[in-house]
C-alpha cells in the first residue's frame, strides 16, 4: 500500500479535513468510521441508523458528530506540555491500494486499526473509506498531542519508514494483496544519477 502523511497545524485546517473525510462519500453502506478515544460517538452512531433515509436528519447528526469530535481533538491538542509557534496539531494519513485489488469494508477497517496502532499508539484518532475513486483508499487523522499523557508523537523519516514497511509486512500476511505491494525501505534514485545511468548505456 501506499502510505502518505500530511501535517494539519490550524484548528480550521483540521475542521476543513474532518469534513472532507467524513462528509465526501456520505458515508454510504461500504464505508466505516473508527475513533479512538472519542466520546460520546455511539450516540451519534444510534441516531444515524434511527434517521436513515432522512436527509435533512442526517445532515444535522453528521454536522453536530463533526463537532464534537473537533471539540475533542482540540481541547486534547491544549494540554499538550511544550508549544511552539506553526507545529504540527494533527496528521492527516492517506493509505491507498492498487485498483486490482478489492478489499471489503472490514478489512479496510483493519487497516485503519492497525497503522493506527503502529503510528498513533497512545492518540486521538477518527478513520474512514472512500469509495467514490478508482482506488480504494483509507483516511485517517491522528492528534499529535498523546491522549492523556499530553506529549507529542513525532517521529523521524526513519521511523516512519520503519512503521511503512510493518505494515507492508502486515498486509502480506493478513491481506495477501497481489497488486499493492510497495517497497517503502527501497532508495530512491536522484533524477540526475538516473540520467547518467540512462546515457552510459
Amino acid at each position: 500500500m501506499i502510505i502518505k502523511e500530511k501535517s494539519i497545524k490550524s484548528y480550521i485546517a483540521l475542521e476543513r479535513t474532518l469534513r472532507y473525510i467524513l462528509l465526501k462519500d456520505s458515508q454510504g453502506k461500504e464505508s466505516f468510521v473508527f475513533k479512538r478515544f472519542i466520546k460520546g460517538d455511539r450516540g451519534f452512531e444510534t441516531q444515524l441508523e434511527n434517521v436513515k433515509g432522512d436527509t435533512e436528519a442526517t445532515s444535522i447528526v453528521m454536522e453536530n458528530r463533526l463537532l464534537n469530535m473537533q471539540k475533542q481533538f482540540r481541547e486534547n491538542d491544549e494540554q499538550r506540555l511544550r508549544k511552539r509557534k506553526r507545529e504540527t496539531k494533527f496528521y492527516h494519513c492517506i493509505l491507498s491500494f492498487s485498483k486490482l485489488d478489492s478489499l471489503s469494508s472490514e478489512e479496510l477497517r483493519m487497516v485503519a486499526k492497525t497503522y493506527a496502532k503502529m503510528r498513533f499508539p497512545k492518540s486521538i484518532v477518527v478513520a474512514t473509506n472512500h469509495v467514490n475513486t478508482g482506488h480504494q483508499h483509507v483516511h485517517l487523522i491522528g492528534s499529535n498531542v498523546e491522549y492523556g499523557i499530553h506529549t507529542t508523537r513525532y517521529l523521524t523519516k526513519t521511523e516512519f519508514k520503519n512503521i511503512k514497511s510493518k505494515m507492508e509486512q502486515w498486509q502480506e500476511k493478513v491481506l495477501k494483496l497481489e497488486h499493492s505491494r510497495v517497497d517503502h525501505l527501497k532508495k530512491k534514485i536522484p533524477p540526475f544519477l538516473r540520467m547518467q545511468n540512462t546515457n552510459s548505456i
